[in-house]
C-alpha cells in the first residue's frame, strides 16, 4: 500500500471522498458536505491521504486554519508576559476512514500539521497549535504532547494547545 499526502484540490474529485467513514458522524459530514466548499472559500486548508494503489481512494484527512486565542485560555501553560491576543494555527478536524485505522496515519497527519504549522510560524508568527479533542482522541493528542487547556470537558471537545518551536 502506498499512501501520499496532498494539498486538497477543491477542483479535483476524490475517489472514495463521498463514502469516507472514519466512525465519526460529525467528521464524515463535513467531508461529504463542508470540506470543499470551506476550502474554496478560503476559510480553511486541507491535506489529504490517498492510497495510489486503490485508485488514490481517499483515506485521510486534516484541515488548518490561523487562529487567535485569548491569553486566558492558555493560563495553564504558565507562559509568562504576552499578548493578551495569542496568534495561533487551529487544526479543525482530522479523520481516517476505518478501513485504514491502525495502521498510524493519524500520527503521520499530525506531524505533517506540525511541520506546516511550523513553517506558517516563520512566515507570519504563531505560537503553537490549538484543537478542541473530542473525548475519544484525547489520548492520542496527550500522547503528541498536547496539553489540556481545561480540565476534561467529557463529553464535550476539550480545548488542548501544543506550543511549536519555529524553525530558525
Amino acid at each position: 500500500m502506498t499512501i501520499g499526502i496532498s494539498l486538497y484540490d477543491p477542483n479535483q474529485t476524490y475517489t472514495g471522498q463521498k463514502q469516507f467513514d472514519c466512525g465519526h458522524k460529525t467528521i464524515n459530514t463535513f467531508v461529504h458536505s463542508s470540506l470543499k466548499p470551506q476550502i474554496k472559500r478560503n476559510l480553511c486548508v486541507a491535506y489529504v491521504l490517498r492510497d495510489s494503489v486503490r485508485e488514490n481512494n481517499f483515506v485521510g484527512f486534516y484541515t488548518l486554519a490561523q487562529h487567535m486565542v485569548d491569553l486566558g485560555q492558555l493560563s495553564a501553560l504558565k507562559l509568562g508576559a504576552m499578548p493578551r491576543k495569542i496568534p495561533c494555527t487551529r487544526l479543525i478536524m482530522l479523520g481516517i476512514d476505518k478501513q485504514y485505522q491502525g495502521q498510524q496515519l493519524g500520527s503521520r497527519l499530525m506531524r505533517h500539521a506540525l511541520t506546516v504549522s511550523q513553517q506558517v510560524a516563520q512566515q507570519i508568527g504563531s505560537l503553537g497549535l490549538y484543537l478542541d479533542a473530542d473525548p475519544e482522541a484525547l489520548n492520542f493528542y496527550k500522547k503528541l504532547g498536547f496539553k489540556l487547556l481545561e480540565d476534561d470537558k467529557y463529553p464535550l471537545p476539550s480545548p488542548m494547545f501544543l506550543c511549536i518551536q519555529r524553525k530558525v
